[in-house]
């Protein structure tokens, strides 16, 4: 969603721990990634009877209309969702020179 002074972007991440997140903002260009890793062994007494693992990674790159200020952006991971608050760097105002 894009507010007045900044834009926020959710992203379901189920299964997904919190330090398997990785956030990346440059400019107007963000990139989520998540790893997952699960492994699950079911066991009958001292007996293995099975042992799934299942490891993944995805990573989704966006673009953004305007600058996003790096410095205050923020993120929040809570229940499965990736909650990303940036901030809109203020555009650069132009300057006129003056002639010698």
């Amino acid at each position: 969603r894009e507010g007045e002074k900044d834009y926020t972007v959710q992203g379901e991440m189920p299964g997904v721990k919190k330090d398997g997140l990785d956030v990346t903002i440059d400019g107007n260009a963000g990139s989520i990634s998540a790893e997952v890793k699960t492994e699950k062994d079911v066991k009958e007494g001292e007996k293995l009877l099975r042992s799934e693992r299942h490891y993944g990674k995805v990573s989704r790159t966006f673009s953004l209309e305007q600058d996003v200020n790096e410095e205050t952006a923020q993120a929040k991971y809570d229940d499965g969702v990736l909650e990303l608050v940036l901030p809109k760097k203020a555009a650069a105002r132009a300057r006129k020179l003056s002639i010698n």
